[in-house]
């Protein structure tokens, strides 16, 4: 399991609004709403995933991700989580593509945020 967590200051619902949109353009869309208040966030596709394994490719695989919401002193907390062994569905190459595109994620959101003003820091549990 890879996690990061992000301390987002400023108002808590505008916070949200631009992680939405970062991960908007990294290609993940808000797929359901958690009973929690947290996202699970997806892309690609299941079918090409399911029918062509590794082969689908970066943009076509399907990954999904979740993002909790907590506060720390006053500051809205995301984080942003992906389970073990997720890609299994493409195989090993589709692991590995996992971890790579959570890695890349993680940093595209990460600057972002940063460059919006709002990233107080970042921690990787």
């Amino acid at each position: 399991m890879a996690v990061v967590d992000y301390f987002i200051t400023g108002p808590h619902e505008s916070g949200k609004a631009l992680l939405r949109d970062a991960l908007g353009r990294q290609g993940f869309a808000v797929e359901a709403q958690l009973p929690n208040g947290g996202w699970t966030v997806g892309r690609g596709s299941k079918a090409k995933t399911f029918w062509l394994g590794a082969f689908a490719g970066k943009n076509a695989q399907r990954l999904t991700f979740t993002v909790a919401f907590f506060e720390h002193d006053g500051n809205l907390v995301a984080r942003l989580e992906r389970e073990s062994g997720s890609g299994m569905m493409a195989g090993a190459v589709g692991v590995a593509r996992s971890n790579d595109i959570f890695e890349q994620t993680v940093g595209a959101v990460g600057q972002e945020l940063h460059s919006a003003g709002v990233l107080a820091g970042s921690n990787r549990a």
